[in-house]
């Protein structure tokens, strides 16, 4: 009876991944694992009749969020560049119905793939259980991080300067003569919010406006165009005459609240927004966005994922990349009262 690959795996009580894991010489299992399958294999006698296709083309990629911001692009762009090295990515997304990143992540183990790639998850997430990335790098196995670290990573990082964005941002407005700038982000638990907020206050700051005051002009919203609505309602009650938003969800609604006002855009109110799109170049008016170099990036990504999975990672290394400003219609000179 010849002997199978599933009997190595009862036999070391372990998965059948795992042993193509150790039978590829592949990292990711600990020494007292590799030892228990290879003793399994020698008691058995297991031997291959063909040589195994190598687990390294296999990739996992895990987005919590697929479907806004600079996401879509930089999904598809990464999954284009890993094919292009000859490895298969399979995607992971909640937002077509994966499970949560922790359990994508050991499926996607226990199916033997070379390496994870998470894309703005639970690391980006100050009050997240980061226990996952640290079992990652315990155990050897490649993943990249992409959006920033809320913890000491010690694995590659690849985000878009989010501090250079607000900043690049706040002095565009102040050069149209706006004096009174607010902000719309999503939660503050986010490391990319934290750093947009620390950015804008600092560039405040050198102008002489105290910190409470800078702070009163930031408000915190979920990423929808009714939220967004909301935000903008109070910050133009605060004198407001042009706002940043952190996604095209807020700052349509941070429109519709202009207009709900008989305000027009962007003659008595201007709008940038984070992160460029199909949706944010055809809105009336098109928006004015910062916009994250996404092809630049995925590359990065594949080729940092692909060095790790090599054994030269790129270790405890944030690479940022600066977006620039592209101006369209929805910003102008300040209004003149």
């Amino acid at each position: 009876m010849s002997i199978r690959l599933s009997d190595v795996a009862a036999r070391s009580g372990v998965s059948e991944a795992t042993v193509s894991r150790v039978l590829n010489r592949r990292p990711g299992v600990s020494k007292a694992t590799r030892g228990l399958v290879l003793d399994a294999v020698e008691d058995l006698r297991y031997r291959t009749g063909r040589k195994s296709t190598p687990p390294a083309e296999l990739v996992g990629v895990i987005a919590q969020d697929a479907v806004s911001g600079i996401v879509p692009g930089l999904v598809d762009g990464v999954l284009t560049a890993l094919h292009r090295r000859g490895h298969l990515p399979v995607l992971c997304s909640q937002a077509h119905g994966a499970p949560r990143e922790d359990h994508a992540a050991r499926r996607l183990l226990d199916r033997g793939v070379a390496g994870l790639i998470f894309l703005f998850g639970d690391h980006t997430d100050t009050t997240a259980n980061h226990e996952l990335y640290r079992q990652l790098t315990e155990s050897s196995i490649a993943h990249v991080l992409v959006g920033g670290a809320a913890f000491a990573a010690e694995s590659a990082c690849i985000s878009t300067d989010d501090a250079a964005g607000s900043e690049i941002a706040v002095r565009y407005l102040s050069e149209l003569g706006h004096v009174r700038t607010g902000m719309i982000l999503g939660s503050s638990r986010y490391i990319t919010t934290r750093r947009k907020a620390d950015s804008f206050a600092a560039t405040f700051a050198e102008w002489g406006v105290p910190a409470e005051e800078t702070n009163a002009l930031i408000e915190y919203s979920l990423d929808s165009e009714e939220a967004g609505f909301c935000a903008a309602e109070t910050l133009l009650d605060k004198g407001c005459t042009a706002l940043i938003c952190d996604s095209e969800a807020m700052a349509l609604g941070a429109v519709k609240a202009a207009r709900s006002r008989s305000m027009r855009v962007p003659d008595d109110l201007s709008v940038v927004v984070f992160g460029d799109s199909a949706l944010a170049r055809h809105t009336e008016p098109p928006l004015t966005v910062m916009s994250s170099p996404v092809a630049k990036m995925a590359e990065s990504v594949a080729d940092a994922l692909l060095m790790a999975v090599s054994g030269n990672p790129l270790s405890s290394l944030e690479l940022y990349f600066r977006p620039d400003l592209i101006i369209r219609g929805s910003s102008g000179k300040a209004p003149r009262f």
